[in-house]
């Protein structure tokens, strides 16, 4: 996050699109680890994501018409399209990332990097199955959205990920009830159990 920070700050090639990426990937990150700081951290991000998307989709705009105008040998910078779409957009970039640069330099930036630092604290003392149990509550409410909408393969999809999230929990803490046990027939049945808890995730 302070390496794509140090390049959004340099306007480094393709920088505002990675740290974009970054920001969307953590919040889902972010949502599926239970901490205090889980919410306020997803608020920030959203709010960095959307500084930085100002400036993307401007940049992008910008690239895609000089892409366009130099297909069709349009090659007069002076008229009026190249004006309005390309030097008039790159300007406008510039100011959507001065307010970027702006953002990393204020203490917003400094309290999302203290958010992160305190989730991944938090992240770092879960068991597996409780992060799996929040990816579980994810699928389940997109299982529930895509009903509500009519999305049927959508649902199936929700549907599937929950059962097997939830397969998978109930044979591993079957498998960890016999952690101890040394008797051959229980031995035996706590490996299948983790064999086909496993298998419910594709393992």
């Amino acid at each position: 996050m302070v390496g794509l920070g140090t390049a959004v700050r340099r306007d480094e090639p393709d920088s505002v699109h990675q740290a974009r990426t970054m920001t969307r990937r953590l919040r889902v990150i972010v949502a599926l680890v239970p901490s205090d700081a889980g919410r306020p951290a997803a608020r920030e991000l959203k709010h960095y994501g959307r500084v930085l998307g100002d400036a993307r989709d401007l940049e992008v705009r910008a690239e895609l018409a000089a892409r366009l105008l130099d297909e069709l040998g349009d090659d007069d910078e002076t008229d009026a399209a190249h004006e309005r779409l390309v030097t008039d957009l790159r300007a406008e970039y510039r100011e959507a990332h001065g307010r970027v640069v702006e953002y990393l330099d204020g203490r917003s930036y400094r309290r999302l990097l203290a958010l992160l630092e305190d989730v991944a604290e938090d992240a770092d003392d879960l068991d597996e199955l409780a992060v799996q149990h929040e990816a579980r509550k994810h699928a389940r409410a997109l299982r529930y959205l895509a009903e509500a909408l009519g999305d049927d393969d959508t649902a199936k999809t929700g549907a599937a990920l929950q059962d097997a999230f939830g397969e998978h929990r109930d044979y591993t803490l079957l498998a960890r009830s016999l952690d101890d046990e040394t008797d051959p027939s229980l031995v035996r049945v706590r490996e299948a159990a983790r064999k086909r808890g496993a298998a419910s995730l594709g393992g």
